[in-house]
């Protein structure tokens, strides 16, 4: 009577079953479209930029379609910041050293912000939700 070999059948593992495949692509599909819904939650047709000295609240601009504009303030004069004609915002001039507030780019989206942390400047957006505006949290 021959005899079966079993252990050469156990040692055959597949890497990846059919059903864990299916697994995998649902987890992939779920997260695709967490970061699709999360994503959107933050588009708000009205906008305003909140501009930060020392952790007090020095200006608020609605991030309207108007004419594009240079803005500096008297508590940091080597600060410029733009306001572009699409309703976005940017650091443009700043005295830092680093320059990381400028290459920080245009802000545009709701939830973004950039700092400039040696001047102690920091420009957020915030989205509106009718005549409701949010809250800014900073810790100092």
């Amino acid at each position: 009577m021959a005899r079966r070999d079993t252990t050469s059948d156990k040692s055959k593992r597949v890497f990846m079953r059919p059903t864990d495949l299916l697994i995998v692509g649902l987890i992939l599909l779920v997260a695709l479209v967490l970061f699709f819904v999360v994503g959107n939650l933050n588009k708000s047709e009205v906008k305003e930029a909140h501009i930060f000295h020392e952790n007090e609240l020095i200006d608020v601009l609605p991030l309207t379609w108007e004419e594009e504009r240079d803005i500096v303030y008297e508590q940091q004069p080597k600060i410029t910041l733009h306001l572009y004609q699409d309703g976005s915002i940017a650091f443009v001039e700043s005295s830092c050293p680093d320059k990381v507030c400028i290459n920080s780019g245009i802000l545009s989206e709701a939830g973004d912000w950039t700092a400039c942390l040696p001047n102690r400047m920091l420009v957020q957006i915030v989205g509106l939700s009718g005549d409701e505006s949010q809250e800014v949290d900073l810790v100092g």
